[in-house]
């Protein structure tokens, strides 16, 4: 799982990171950092559930190969 998926845990590293690091005490819907923890939510959200459904895929093809 590591190697076909090293490039999307990074996105979900570098995302995690851009979501910790926002302060939630400025929140301005103007605000440049506001949309880029929009951005960096969506972008997670959406690694998170590529990851699962390649590793469902494969586990599937893996038991009907057997």
């Amino acid at each position: 799982m590591i190697k076909r998926n090293l490039s999307s845990i990074l996105i979900i590293l570098a995302m995690l990171l851009n979501i910790l690091n926002f302060d939630f005490s400025n929140v301005n819907i103007e605000s440049k950092n506001t949309w880029l923890f929009i951005g960096a939510s969506i972008v997670i959200i959406a690694s998170i559930i590529l990851i699962i459904a390649n590793e469902n895929k494969l586990n599937k093809k893996r038991v009907l190969n057997k």
